[in-house]
């Protein structure tokens, strides 16, 4: 499951990136790209969720804050979460 975070959250600003700048450039399919990236961040933040509510690595007051950061800050808590995951979980 470690290894399906963090294709959905590359895929995620993948297609966010990419939707913004079609965008930008007034081109068709522009709100599709952003809201297939909306779906695979919500998707992310659901599945960063789950594992850090399922670690046995960590306190409950580590793991309150951890789901803080994604419901509040989703991309910082989840690039943090990307490089550190093998640490947390």
């Amino acid at each position: 499951m470690n290894n399906l975070y963090k294709k959905i959250f590359v895929l995620s600003f993948i297609l966010v990136l990419f939707g913004s700048l079609l965008k930008i450039y007034h081109l068709e399919f522009a709100t599709l790209f952003l809201m297939l990236g909306l779906f695979s961040t919500l998707c992310y933040i659901v599945l960063g969720i789950y594992q850090i509510n399922h670690s046995v690595k960590l306190k409950n007051n580590e793991k309150v804050f951890w789901t803080i950061g994604f419901i509040s800050f989703s991309f910082i808590t989840g690039l943090l979460y990307y490089f550190k995951e093998n640490q947390i979980t």
